[in-house]
């Protein structure tokens, strides 16, 4: 009796195990694609919260009643679109009337950017890196602790003049807000995170502190519904008559009530 058949069987059996072996390694194996914006949600988020307090400074109130129109012919920044839209809510806010045209405003409104941006600053508590004299080795550096501070600017100059004459309405002046993100680490455990961004985030809608540090509150913010329009006689699920301020409702010609 011939041993061949049994080495080939011996071969075959091996080969197949290894197949089986790699096809139940192989199973559940999968990777997940994931991106991120080219400008990260924190930078936006402190330039974006620096412009809110920026505005927050000004007393808008006083467009009241006037018909408003924005010139941003002198405004060059960052996050502009947010910038204006911002400026017009407060007009809006103030019980002030926006115009497109010129010769339709009885004030033009003219705002400018004196710094819109971030920028950043790294510490830490520690031993720096060190050089052996004479020896092409260096000690790395050991950080007890350090702190990584994104800050948020914006500065923004404001200045009304009449429409008609080009009398200016007042002196104007500029608002500057600063804003801040800090990353703390301890021994390398962290980051510990505190400042503005961490302000809004808690705040928003479906916030659980999750964020990527270790020491995650948990906290889920509630939600705060917003009103975009004032309406005494809306009742949910019901037909709402239009808005004296939007439009009257159309009078039915006789015709339909032969």
């Amino acid at each position: 009796m011939s041993t061949k058949p049994t080495r080939l069987t011996w071969k075959n059996a091996v080969l197949a195990g290894l197949t089986c072996s790699t096809s139940v390694l192989g199973v559940g194996c999968a990777s997940t694609k994931t991106s991120n914006t080219a400008r990260t949600g924190t930078e936006q988020i402190l330039i974006s919260a620096a412009i809110d307090r920026a505005f927050s400074n000004v007393q808008f109130n006083e467009l009241a009643g006037y018909k408003v129109f924005i010139d941003e012919k002198y405004l060059d920044s960052v996050d502009k679109a947010y910038l204006m839209g911002t400026l017009r809510h407060k007009i809006f806010e103030s019980g002030g009337h926006l115009v497109t045209a010129l010769d339709q405003a009885d004030v033009v409104l003219e705002p400018r950017s004196g710094g819109v941006g971030t920028d950043t600053q790294e510490s830490y508590v520690g031993i720096p890196a060190l050089g052996m004299p004479g020896l092409p080795i260096e000690l790395p550096e050991i950080k007890l602790a350090s702190r990584n501070t994104q800050m948020g600017t914006a500065k923004i100059g404001l200045v009304c003049y009449d429409a008609k004459t080009g009398v200016a309405l007042g002196a104007g002046g500029e608002s500057t807000a600063l804003t801040h993100n800090n990353d703390t680490y301890v021994l390398g455990v962290g980051p510990f995170r505190s400042g503005s961004v961490i302000d809004q985030r808690q705040k928003a809608v479906g916030y659980n502190g999750v964020g990527g540090s270790i020491m995650s509150s948990g906290k889920v913010a509630k939600a705060a519904p917003i009103k975009i329009m004032d309406r005494k006689d809306a009742v949910m699920g019901s037909p709402s008559t239009p808005a004296e301020q939007i439009a009257e409702t159309p009078s039915v010609p006789d015709y339909f009530n032969r």
